[in-house]
């Protein structure tokens, strides 16, 4: 598929984030999750699409180019892939904002944009990931590890 041809070696930042469990009360969750300690997040889904509008739905797990954890730093302003080992692959974040219940970040490079939205009360996660001639749509979720 031509949209494969394009996409492979991107190796752009990705957004993604890790399911969890809420054992903590509402006000405790959200307080974690709005920037002020490190996150671990986890991609569930990755949707693929081409220039022309054709669109691929992915598990994290079959996409070359997007690890599925990343550990996502505030107050570094870094994303990093969740290997943490010494090929680990970092991002800043250029912009951060919270706005209505949600931490939402920017950044880019290589050509590329990328954005991403948390829900503080859950930990839910939407980013995008964007060049002239595709895209990317992640969605996960994030928790404090």
């Amino acid at each position: 598929m031509m949209m494969i041809a394009r996409i492979v070696g991107v190796h752009g930042v990705a957004v993604g984030l890790v399911a969890f469990a809420a054992v903590a009360p509402y006000t405790a969750v959200a307080a974690n999750l709005d920037g002020s300690k490190p996150l671990l997040c986890a991609v569930n889904t990755i949707m693929e699409c081409d220039g022309s509008g054709q669109c691929l739905r992915l598990a994290s797990d079959r996409h070359p180019d997007f690890p599925a954890f990343l550990r996502v730093n505030v107050a570094d302003r870094t994303i990093t892939d969740g290997n943490g080992g010494a090929e680990s692959r970092t991002t800043a974040i250029k912009t951060v904002t919270r706005l209505d219940g949600r931490l939402i970040l920017h950044g880019g490079e290589n050509g590329r944009g990328w954005a991403a939205t948390i829900a503080e009360s859950t930990g839910r996660m939407s980013a995008g990931v964007v060049a002239d001639e595709f895209a990317f749509a992640l969605f996960g979720a994030c928790t404090t590890p």
